[in-house]
């Protein structure tokens, strides 16, 4: 699953707090960034780019049977008998969704009002992109994009957050898991320890349960990584059909995701966009990068701050070879 932090918003007791690593291995790449703007300061004469969905999907060409094999003499009968016909095999292939019915399966999950169905839509498209980038390329269609950018501009200020009683039980068991983390230091058993608190198997999953709005904060993560994810393949193709990269403020909902590193008042937000940007590096966008990260430095929160200054030194410490993957 795409790594996201739980519990939005949650009074968790006072816990000394790590930076998020990103839940990808990131390849590494550069422009210039207006940040109140973005927009590319580049030279008057542009190269062309195709538009997102770059015209349809070309399968893999893949070696088939002759149409008609040749034909099996029987052996010949002694007695005189004529042999019986030989009776055609009908062999069915197997059901096989096309790129058209991948696509327009993502956009009927990217488009639901049930927030675990856009979320599982978008695991699917990632994990295709993390295991093989070319099985996301069916994905690469522009109403795919405007459904991720919905995504993460939804407005959750009235959404339903956790309740008094959910926040009591998630400090709760909480507490647990520090006792059995404790346990495990001291070599004891941690299922032999005493906890803090008992709680039933219908308390735990209460606390666990995920609110309106920690779901919806959820999904705008999930929709910054998938975006990014797609961003590459499209990158990359573009790059194929033309000889030239597109500018990092010209992937489709780059600009969705930099106002999140910028604007979004949850910390987990614009840590979770500078994951995803790290994601889409390459040598032709170091520039723009390490200006956002640079200015992410300077972020009121000391795990964004950190988490921008790791993604800034993994940029500069990354050897030509690696960033060109």
């Amino acid at each position: 699953m795409i790594q996201a932090p739980q519990n939005y918003g949650m009074q968790q007791p006072a816990v000394q707090q790590q930076v998020r690593q990103p839940s990808f291995a990131p390849s590494y790449n550069a422009v210039q960034i207006n940040l109140d703007t973005p927009t590319l300061n580049a030279p008057p004469a542009m190269p062309y780019y195709p538009p997102v969905n770059m015209g349809p999907y070309q399968p893999p060409v893949v070696p088939t049977q002759p149409a008609n094999p040749p034909a099996q003499v029987p052996e010949p009968v002694l007695d005189g008998t004529a042999p019986a016909p030989t009776q055609p095999v009908d062999v069915k292939q197997p059901d096989e969704k096309g790129p058209a019915d991948l696509a327009d399966e993502a956009f009927k999950g990217l488009s639901s009002a049930d927030y675990d169905t856009q979320a599982l839509a978008m695991e699917e498209i990632a994990k295709k992109g993390l295991n093989n980038q070319a099985d996301v390329i069916p994905y690469v269609q522009e109403n795919i994009f405007d459904k991720l950018i919905d995504i993460m501009n939804v407005d959750t200020t009235n959404l339903q957050g956790p309740t008094e009683q959910q926040i009591a039980l998630r400090n709760k068991i909480a507490e647990n898991d520090r006792a059995k983390e404790e346990a495990v230091k001291a070599g004891q058993n941690p299922d032999t320890v005493q906890l803090p608190h008992t709680l039933t198997a219908q308390e735990v999953e209460e606390g666990n349960k995920l609110s309106p709005l920690e779901q919806a904060e959820r999904n705008k993560e999930y929709a910054m990584f998938t975006t990014c994810i797609l961003q590459k393949t499209y990158a990359d193709e573009v790059s194929k059909l033309t000889g030239n990269v597109p500018p990092v403020t010209e992937l489709p909902g780059s600009r969705a995701i930099i106002t999140a590193l910028k604007d979004n008042p949850n910390p987990d937000m614009r840590i979770s966009a500078i994951d995803a940007l790290r994601y889409v590096e390459r040598p032709e966008y170091k520039e723009d990068l390490t200006t956002l990260y640079t200015i992410a430095q300077t972020d009121a929160d000391a795990n964004v701050a950190e988490a921008a200054t790791q993604a800034l030194a993994s940029l500069n410490e990354a050897k030509p070879q690696e960033q060109a993957q």
